[in-house]
């Protein structure tokens, strides 16, 4: 490995003399701008994507120009190679002249250059021509002959340029080995890890909610082998379709998390997923899930298919919208607890289902209201892509600890009901888990006014011992009340 800090194109007596030539796509930045302009089409003109056929008719050089005609990038929301970055600029403060050569359009690549502020000129595609491989080599060596520039690539596509330059350098630790017998070397740091890095953005640890489908068989005290089996089913089910839809809400959301103090981290905004990877494994997963749906049960096939439907919905625009996304989040949860019943035939009483909305309601202003805060803290207004300000941060709590107490009111009628005297022995039980509940719930929003909730509140009561203790409680005294 070498260090780029001591790297041999700057320790050349001709170094001064001989270009730096960086690509861009998947070397300076940790994605591809085709992709990126591709996504924001989408995002923002969802209905036109018929139109991507016939600009594809025009050649690659077309369709990049094409795509790129209907967005506007910010080139401060990109994945940059931090480490290559150091390089760029220790190499330009020695003197050398720094090109970038790219096949992306020419207009975002100058955007690109130009915020960046590291490049002496730049190469790209234009005028009909696709700036990558047989085509970026030659106009390379016309520039500065064969030999004369030294390149910094990626991938195999770079092969040519790398033949053609005096030293062949790559941002991956996969060595190339050239038709003259060289091989690439490593600059930089990055590592490789596709696999791992798909799971962690399928969010495994959000299936946690999907618990939920579970509630039906519980709440009906069905406890036996065939409620349980398509109660794991519509699990199944519900987590495929989840993790399809965070893998396109991350995608379409790419440029807005890379600016957020958090959200950066996820593997698309981070570069670690390329994001034409994330688009084709959503529709792999979704149509897994609807698939498994309509083999065991057309109606879990049509709770999971509305869920499907809402989750994209809300992903290209509801998210935007005031309030309208978290009533649809609450919505969502709620869908969850309808999917164990198709799944399993179990009715959901009136009471299940109106706990579950105003409890996940106030859940969903819970979110909102930490977001808000943690915003205000780090002394900013707006979050990007959402309908809220900081101004917001009241009336989300208010309503929010408001829809909490109207589930706790909800749960206390429901001791009073003819269902529990039914379903339950000795109901007295149940009515340990009011205080349980009053308890839980306003230390939750207490401490989302503290600032110390996370974004996301199910996340963090799933970590918080309190939080689970409560809930330990209250199943004790729930098994007692039906023994």
């Amino acid at each position: 490995m070498h260090d780029p800090m001591t790297s041999e194109p700057g320790t050349r007596s001709d170094a001064r003399a001989v270009p730096l030539v960086i690509d861009l796509d998947g070397t300076l930045i940790l994605s591809d701008l085709l992709w990126e302009t591709l996504v924001l089409n989408l995002k923002h003109d969802l209905p036109g994507a018929w139109r991507l056929p016939l600009w594809l008719a025009r050649g690659k050089a077309g369709f990049k120009e094409s795509v790129a005609a209907g967005v506007e990038l910010d080139p401060e929301a990109l994945p940059y190679d931090r480490a290559l970055l150091a390089f760029i600029q220790q190499e330009r403060e020695r003197g050398r002249s720094i090109v970038l050569a790219t096949g992306a359009q020419r207009r975002l690549a100058e955007q690109v250059a130009a915020h960046l502020g590291l490049f002496d000129s730049v190469i790209a595609t234009g005028d009909g021509i696709n700036l990558t491989s047989h085509n970026k080599a030659a106009h390379l060596e016309k520039l500065y002959g064969k030999g004369g520039y030294d390149y910094v690539g990626n991938s195999r596509t770079d092969l040519p340029v790398w033949l053609g330059s005096r030293h062949a350098w790559s941002v991956t630790h996969t060595p190339f080995r050239l038709a003259d017998g060289r091989e690439t070397r490593f600059l930089g740091t990055r590592r490789t890890g596709l696999a791992g890095a798909l799971l962690k953005a399928m969010r495994p640890r959000q299936w946690l909610k999907n618990l939920l489908v579970f509630l039906p068989m519980l709440a009906g005290h069905r406890l036996d082998a065939d409620a349980f089996v398509a109660s794991l089913l519509a699990f199944v089910a519900f987590s495929l379709c989840a993790s399809s839809a965070y893998l396109l809400n991350d995608a379409l959301d790419a440029q807005d998390d890379r600016l957020h103090p958090v959200k950066h981290r996820r593997p698309i905004a981070s570069g670690a997923l390329p994001l034409g990877l994330a688009l084709a494994a959503s529709p792999v997963l979704a149509g897994a899930s609807l698939a498994l749906c309509a083999w065991f049960d057309p109606l879990l096939l049509v709770a999971v298919g509305v869920y499907f439907v809402t989750t994209v919905a809300y992903s290209l625009h509801l998210k935007r919208l005031l309030m309208v996304d978290i009533v649809t989040l609450a919505i969502l949860y709620t869908l969850r607890v309808l999917g164990g019943s198709a799944a399993t035939g179990i009715v959901p009483s009136f009471w299940l289902l109106a706990f579950s909305f105003f409890i996940f309601l106030s859940l969903a202003l819970l979110k909102r209201h930490s977001e808000l805060t943690n915003l205000q803290k780090a002394g900013k207004e707006k979050t990007r892509g959402r309908g809220y300000t900081t101004a917001d941060r009241t009336p989300i709590g208010i309503m929010g600890v408001n829809a909490a107490f109207i589930a706790v009111m909800v749960v206390m009628l429901y001791f009073n009901s003819e269902n529990v005297l039914m379903l339950y022995r000795q109901p007295t039980w149940l009515l340990g888990i009011l205080p349980l509940l009053v308890f839980w719930l306003g230390r939750l929003w207490t401490l989302s006014f503290r600032g110390e909730v996370n974004e996301d509140p199910v996340l963090y009561v799933s970590k918080d011992k309190t939080s689970l203790a409560v809930l330990a409680l209250c199943t004790l005294f729930a098994v007692a009340a039906a023994w």
